[in-house]
């Protein structure tokens, strides 16, 4: 009789002690979760919010665009004078040169349409992923309390035959 009591007490503290290890390995899972979110959040409003014509890469091809044209007007120029050309061929050059300028800056502009488009497409697999852990361990916790009632139940269970045992035996 009371080595089932020991026995069951020995269970229930193990049982309390396996709970309490439990529920810190959740919490940190939880604060890891948590962590995870706010980089990924952080990481997505740096980079959707991103003024894309402001980006190196979009700076550079501005550049080389520029001074490819100046270069160009540069040497239209140049060569009306030897040519004995109009000034409007020369203005006709700039102008095309320009367009050519604005088509760049609206390649651009779809490029930043697009990177956007990535970076939601980044953010809503994100999402999910962090929706995944926190399903996984809201299982996980469920799974362990089941688990904790079920060992308490079956300790006091095994405490009342152990009970009944003794009575059968010769206890009263």
């Amino acid at each position: 009789m009371i080595g089932a009591i020991l026995g069951a007490v020995g269970g229930l503290a193990s049982g309390i002690a396996g709970g309490i290890k439990s529920a810190k390995a959740a919490k940190e899972q939880q604060r890891l979760i948590d962590e995870q979110e706010s980089k990924n959040n952080a990481w997505y409003n740096r980079n959707y919010y991103q003024n894309y014509m402001d980006s190196t890469e979009a700076q550079a091809a501005m550049k080389r665009v520029e001074n490819t044209l100046k270069k160009q007007n540069q040497e239209a120029r140049a060569t009306a004078v030897v040519t004995g050309a109009t000034p409007e061929a020369a203005i006709a050059q700039q102008q095309a040169n320009n367009e050519i300028l604005d088509e760049t800056a609206t390649g651009l502009a779809a490029q930043a349409t697009a990177r956007k488009a990535q970076v939601e497409a980044i953010d809503q697999q994100n999402k999910n992923n962090i929706f995944q852990a926190r399903l996984g361990q809201s299982s996980a916790n469920e799974q362990g309390g089941a688990q904790l009632m079920s060992n308490g139940l079956g300790l006091i269970g095994s405490a009342l035959s152990m009970q009944e045992w003794g009575k059968k035996k010769g206890g009263k």
